[in-house]
Formats: structure tokens, C-alpha cells, sequence
């Protein structure tokens, strides 16, 4: 019990935090450490997008590329007949082995036509979409299924 003197005023303690102020505290930095989680993890599905699409850029190249050596070698092969091919399963894989990332790699070969005549060239588009770990089913995760087509033209070089 506190004794005062008759005229005195009564001050009041401001030391520390009330209840109240702890509280709205404590909401705040919840709200903040959500945030930031949320940021944390749209970092790393954006890093692990841009890693996806980089190796199927890199498995579509080198799709056209061997079909482009197979058209110097043999331009009326099987694999460059017009029409669609594939798909064949690739698998990305780290340096120590593991699997990075699994593709299912198809082509559509169509000939190449301009002003009305008929090129002695084909058009050749690559399409590169991944497919899911048992190599059936698409990739579940929707932000990473990205499919990846590129074009390129094959021709024969004139002496």
C-alpha cells in the first residue's frame, strides 16, 4: 500500500511494455515472418523455374542439333520424314548422378514453302515438356511445367 501525502500528486510508473503493446507487437513481427517465408519461397521456385526451362533450352538444342548432322549425313532418314516424332524421355542429370530434371523430347518435321514454291528445306520445331519423376505423368508442380519449343530450318549448302 502506498501512503500520500493530502495534495500530492500521483504519478504513474512508465516502465516496460503493457500487455496490449506486447500483443500488437507480437502480431506484427507474425505477419512480417509470414511475409518474408512467402518471399523466401517464391525465390527459390523462381530459381529452381529458371534452372528447369535452361535445361530444356539445352535438351531442344541439342535435339535440332543431332537432327541437323542427321540431315548433312542423311537428309532422307526416318527421323526427318514430314510429319511428328517422338516423344523419346530425356533425363538432365547433376554431376554426381542424381536426376535433375526428366523431359519428354518431341519433333514435327514439315517442309519449307515461300512465295509458292517448295523450298529443298525442312522446318524442324523441337518441343521439350517435363515430365514428372516416374516418367508417365506431366509435372504436378504448375509453376514449373513450362514447355519449351524451338524452330529451326535445315538445309543443304550450295558449292
Amino acid at each position: 500500500m502506498r501512503l500520500t501525502l493530502p495534495g500530492a500528486k500521483l504519478t504513474t510508473s512508465a516502465e516496460g511494455f503493457s500487455l496490449i503493446e506486447t500483443m500488437i507487437g507480437v502480431f506484427i513481427l507474425t505477419f512480417g515472418l509470414l511475409a518474408t517465408g512467402q518471399l523466401l519461397f517464391l525465390t527459390m521456385s523462381s530459381s529452381s523455374l529458371a534452372r528447369s526451362k535452361g535445361n530444356a533450352t539445352i535438351v531442344a538444342q541439342n535435339q535440332l542439333e543431332s537432327l541437323a548432322d542427321l540431315y548433312r549425313q542423311s537428309p532422307t532418314d526416318a527421323n526427318l520424314t514430314a510429319g511428328s516424332h517422338g516423344p523419346n524421355q530425356v533425363a538432365v542429370t547433376a554431376t554426381d548422378g542424381t536426376i535433375v530434371n526428366r523431359f519428354n523430347v518431341a519433333w514435327t518435321v514439315s517442309s519449307v514453302v515461300t512465295n509458292g514454291k517448295t523450298l529443298k528445306a525442312l522446318q524442324v520445331v523441337a518441343t521439350v515438356t517435363p515430365i514428372g519423376t516416374t516418367g508417365t505423368s506431366a509435372n504436378s508442380r504448375v509453376g514449373l511445367n513450362k514447355v519449351i519449343s524451338l524452330s529451326t530450318i535445315l538445309s543443304a549448302r550450295m558449292p
